[in-house]
């Protein structure tokens, strides 16, 4: 590496080091107060050996990662700890207990970090909305402001630190540290992180040492104690294998395996959050799965020297990666933490407490500017009020309250969202809508009379209780002329169960009415199209289909059925029994069986049929899956025109559905037709035309609603 890649990792470190240790400090007394605040050495040893093994993180992830001591997992483990002032029991007794329930927890997270990794889940968190994501990494700004405040006089931005801050509001080191912020915002745009910090870290801290030692200043405003931080003292070290165990120890520690899981589950989720807000930062994309894998490894290492299972943090990582820092910065802090446990505590003494508090003000407020500022114009509204609320909770209450609160807040707007979302993305009749199957005139005829009177709705998506409750509106309403009900699953990727219950209520309205239900299903929810028509099936008016075609077929078989039609003859556009006997001498008759082709795609053929009786499908190849039937064709049907009047090659197979005859028209017995029976040949010409033409109108409005 080039020596100024070297000063730049080497500074970095420093500053993430500091920011660390001092980390360290607040919770290890965070993790050992109340009874057991006389021990308060052992938890800054245990929260500095996390920050050591945390700090080189990077080396086996991405590399400016920083993981150390969690303010969610610290605090739920203190608040674990804390059951231990109901025991009677001695201080030594008290701290061995402490020091176990320490190393239980942290070999039950890593493994359900573990856990969660091989099964391969830690995706799940990708579908937390943006909103959300948002919030938190807001909510991180806050914090590190907040942090900063308190790193600097005590006063954090809380109700407590303002009380605290009135009692005393003449803070020059604060203001000083506001000042640093102030310079750093106004510099960042004209000078790159990695030389603006290191250069203002540097002369702010050469500054301050050297005004406090000339003796301009009076005491009661220049005193070390208000400007730089405390030496570290009294630390002091157990190892978990040296502990001293008794019979009721185990009984104790089962019994809080529930607390431990609790903490585990915390810290699962503050990591899976904060790495996937990173990614928000870092333009990228990470493998979730292997950060929790390195998460175990090092959960173990750490419980093994004594220490606490760290998580990535977004502070320190955004500290390293700002100050143009990477794994070898991660070593040098860590290197930092490791002098503070062997008795290099009086160094941080030089340290102007401003100088770090101003450096994570700037990076805080920062992060303010971006994920919440920034958000009231680059989002819509109820997200931007989302953030919001998600940055007041999480102030408040801590991250695990905001967090939760902002999924819950987020499902309720996507609910609310989602329920004015047209649930049926077409809704019309079979007037209009038909089935694939080619009918005779006097049959369309039929349909184009009768089938306004069966409804079709096609629905699509997440079908639930709001959703499902919009469709049973419009069924509380149906025109009584209505005679049947065409519903399309197949779009639909899930049906909820109280959406069950509302398709339910509405065939047990019509129950006793002579309207009959079509129901489309697709493979993904063919069970709970069944548990809908379960208590109706015998009824004899509702049924299930595999397609919407061959329900369609089936509505539209019952309307010719109900309202009669007239049976339907090959070559009907002749008038008269003498013009289809000179017609059918130029035909061939062909008996063909069921499944047997009569033409496949892409042959040349130059032949036309007519069904005499049975019936005929067109289909069409789809790759690897089965063919598409494009059209259904009954006794009287003419199929093949199109290909035997432009002479291209056919575009679908022709195959028989069942066994059937069929008139073969071959193109040189037409032009023979022609030369003898001119009049009959354009008869026959001004058919085929018609019947394209009606076929094209049919497209058109097909297409129409489907726009």
């Amino acid at each position: 590496m080039h020596a100024r890649s070297i000063g730049r990792e080497a500074v970095a470190g420093v500053i993430v080091g500091l920011s660390a240790i001092i980390y360290a400090l607040s919770y290890g007394a965070l993790l050992f107060s109340g009874s057991l605040a006389p021990f308060i050495g052992y938890g800054i040893t245990i929260t500095l050996i996390t920050a050591v093994i945390g700090a080189l993180f990077g080396w086996f992830s991405e590399r400016s990662f920083i993981a150390g001591p969690d303010s969610n997992t610290t605090s739920v483990l203190a608040s674990l700890l804390a059951g231990l002032d109901a025991l009677s029991l001695s201080g030594e007794h008290r701290l061995n207990l402490a020091i176990g329930t320490v190393f239980l927890t942290s070999l039950v997270s890593a493994a359900a970090f573990y856990a969660v990794a091989q099964a391969r889940l830690s995706n799940l968190v990708r579908y937390i909305p943006f909103s959300v994501m948002a919030g938190f990494l807001a909510s991180t700004g806050w914090l590190m402001a907040s942090g900063a405040f308190n790193i600097i006089s005590g006063t954090p931005l809380t109700l407590t630190g303002f009380e605290k801050f009135l009692v005393n509001p003449v803070r020059p080191e604060l203001a000083f540290g506001i000042v640093v912020a102030g310079i750093l915002h106004a510099l960042s745009r004209r000078v790159s992180a990695a030389l603006l910090i290191p250069m203002t870290m540097f002369v702010i801290t050469l500054a301050v040492n050297l005004f406090l030692t000339s003796g301009v200043c009076q005491e009661a405003f220049c005193s070390r104690e208000t400007w730089m931080f405390p030496p570290m003292q009294n630390l002091q070290w157990r190892a978990p294998w040296a502990v001293t165990w008794r019979g009721e120890d185990l009984h104790y520690l089962l019994a809080n395996l529930p607390a431990m899981l609790v903490v585990s589950f915390v810290g699962l989720l503050t990591v899976l959050i904060s790495v996937a807000s990173l990614e928000m930062n870092y333009h990228k994309e990470f493998d979730l799965n292997k950060v929790l894998k390195t998460h175990t490894g090092l959960a173990i290492l750490t419980a093994g020297l004594g220490g606490f299972f760290g998580l990535v943090s977004i502070g320190r990582t955004m500290l390293n990666k700002q100050t143009g820092g990477g794994a070898i910065a991660g070593t040098v802090a860590a290197a930092m933490c490791v002098a503070m446990l062997f008795g290099a505590g009086p160094l941080v003494t030089y340290v102007p407490k401003a100088a770090l508090g101003g450096l994570v003000l700037f990076l805080g407020s920062g992060m303010l500017k971006q994920w919440l500022w920034d958000q009231r114009r680059a989002t819509r509204p109820v997200e931007f009020l989302q953030i919001f609320l998600i940055l007041g909770l999480v102030v408040n209450y801590g991250f695990l309250v905001g967090f939760s609160a902002g999924l819950l807040i987020a499902c309720v707007v996507f609910v609310v969202s989602y329920s004015r979302v047209p649930l049926a993305d077409l809704a019309t009749n079979l007037s209009l809508f038909t089935s694939s199957v080619v009918r005779p005139e006097q049959e369309a005829e039929t349909l184009r009379a009768r089938g306004a009177r069966t409804l079709l709705y096609r629905l699509s998506g997440y079908v639930f209780f709001g959703s499902a409750s919009k469709i049973d509106a419009v069924f509380q309403t149906l025109d009584r002329a209505v005679e049947g009900v065409v519903i399309d699953f197949s779009k639909v990727s899930a049906i909820d169960s109280s959406a069950i219950g509302v398709f339910q209520r509405i065939l047990r309205r019509y129950r006793d009415k002579p309207i009959r239900f079509y129901l489309v299903h697709a493979p993904v929810n063919e069970a709970s199209v069944r548990s809908i028509v379960g208590p109706f099936k015998d009824g004899g008016r509702v049924a299930m289909f595999a397609s919407l075609d061959q329900a369609v077929e089936t509505a539209e078989d019952g309307i010719i059925a109900a309202w009669g039609s007239a049976t339907a003859t090959p070559l009907a556009f002749l008038e008269s029994t003498a013009d289809r006997e000179i017609f059918l001498r130029y035909c061939e008759l062909r008996h063909v069986r069921a499944g047997a082709l009569l033409c496949e795609e892409n042959d040349r053929s130059a032949e036309l049929f007519f069904i005499e009786s049975g019936s005929l499908e067109v289909i069409k190849a789809a790759g690897s899956t089965a063919a598409i039937r494009l059209a259904k064709l009954h006794k009287g049907a003419m199929v093949g025109e199109l290909a035997f009047y432009t002479g291209d090659a056919r575009t679908a197979s022709i195959a028989a559905e069942t066994d059937s005859s069929i008139y073969v028209l071959h193109a040189a017995a037409l032009e023979r037709l022609r030369v003898d029976h001119p009049a009959l040949s354009r008869r026959f010409d001004h058919m085929v035309i018609q019947k394209l033409s009606n076929a094209l109108t049919r497209t058109n409005k097909l297409v129409a609603m489907f726009q």
